[in-house]
């Protein structure tokens, strides 16, 4: 078994040295290099590239140095010790608290991986800005299987227009640990905090749907891509509806693009583009119940669904648009700069087609309806060339 690297980060090098001496002698772990603060800390940590830091200062100093550790090191766990109350703060991302010497060597010692987390337990952390993203916030945590556990966070509305260097300061301290993080900003700035939450919360996968070309640009959305597509999954669904758990329509060229990760895979599949189950009654081509498989992230294929029961199965497809606009669509209606047709538009045909495919499935029950998203790829389709 490998031992645990540790690199200790001290206010006063007495201290640090001390700290050194308590963990030297301890089984499984090995002090790769301690240090106080000082400019070039930051890149000693790059080079020792430690599985663990202790950090020892109190107050904001301390939520300041985890954060630029946390920034250079993106999946270390950080161990906090505050000596005014010998408090020991261990973030991975996830806060725990301590008194003890046991419970340093315990923070230490904590296994650091964690890839073996089944799906099925998603932790999703959901950023938003205002209404566009807290209702689909909203439906989330209305209709997230139970086993979800859902975070979330609004970004300061004074966040600066023209952009942060530094986002450290506009974060909160102290974050939960998440699988997923689903940025729902709405404006470019929010994406330039993107890199440092997702480090933050030790995230595998970052959604980033494009529901108005506004909201974040191909610039913005290509900065991101750089710094974290070869860190973590990174998808664009624009329309945020378009998405499955293989695939997902990219920007106004109308590109599928593939996607293999099982955190998406997981969200996708209770939430991205509409999936109807329908019952009719063939005698009279009515239909008389509509159960929803995979419902849009805005809660709209619910609200379709609901009108659905009693109209007739021609009726039902020819009203999928209006019921859709009623809900109403928050994606952008106007035209993409580049060409091509509004998004609520496209999110208006992926909603009939979905109701389209579910009567054709009740109408003929003996035919399977065939489920876009079958094919498997990388876990980041290259979506730009480097």
């Amino acid at each position: 078994m490998n031992p645990t690297r540790v690199f200790i980060l001290a206010s006063r090098l007495l201290f640090a040295q001390g700290v050194e001496s308590l963990l030297s002698g301890q089984f499984g772990i090995q002090v790769v290099g301690i240090s106080t603060v000082t400019p070039g800390v930051f890149d000693e940590l790059v080079t020792h590239s430690p599985d663990v830091v202790i950090v020892e200062a109190g107050g904001e100093e301390q939520g300041r140095l985890v954060a630029q550790v946390l920034d250079v090191l993106p999946h270390a766990r950080v161990v906090a010790l505050t000596l005014d109350d010998n408090r020991i703060h261990t973030y991975y991302q996830q806060m725990k608290q301590g008194r003890r010497v046991e419970d340093l060597l315990e923070a230490v010692r904590e296994p650091v991986d964690r890839y073996s987390r089944s799906p099925g337990m998603l932790r999703l952390f959901v950023l938003f800005e205002g209404p566009y993203g807290q209702r689909i916030w909203e439906n989330i945590c209305s209709f997230a299987p139970q086993s979800w556990m859902l975070e979330a966070w609004r970004v300061p509305p004074d966040l600066p227009a023209e952009g942060v260097t530094d986002p450290s300061p506009w974060l909160p301290t102290h974050w939960t640990d998440a699988d997923m993080v689903i940025s729902l900003g709405e404006s470019d700035r929010v994406a330039q905090l993107l890199p440092a939450i997702v480090a933050r919360t030790g995230a595998h996968a970052l959604l980033m749907p494009v529901d108005d070309e506004r909201w974040l640009s191909k610039d913005a959305a290509r900065s991101v891509w750089e710094k974290l597509a070869e860190l973590v999954t990174v998808v664009f669904p624009s329309p945020f509806c378009s998405l499955t758990p293989h695939e997902y329509r990219y920007r106004e060229d109308d590109r599928l693009v593939s996607v293999d990760d099982p955190w998406v895979g997981e969200f996708a599949t209770h939430f991205g583009r509409p999936v109807f189950r329908i019952e009719c009654d063939e005698a009279r081509q009515r239909i008389v119940a509509v159960d929803v498989e995979r419902d849009a992230p805005c809660g709209c294929a619910r609200s379709v669904a609901h009108h659905l029961v009693g109209l007739s199965l021609d009726e039902a497809v020819a009203q999928a648009i209006r019921l859709h606009q009623q809900y109403p669509c928050m994606a952008s209606a106007s035209a993409p700069t580049n060409g091509g047709c509004p998004l609520v538009t496209i999110s208006a045909q992926l909603m009939q087609m979905a109701v389209e495919r579910g009567v054709s499935a009740c109408a003929e029950p003996t035919v399977a309806s065939s489920q876009p998203g079958a094919g498997t790829s990388s876990r980041n389709e290259k979506i730009w060339k480097k």
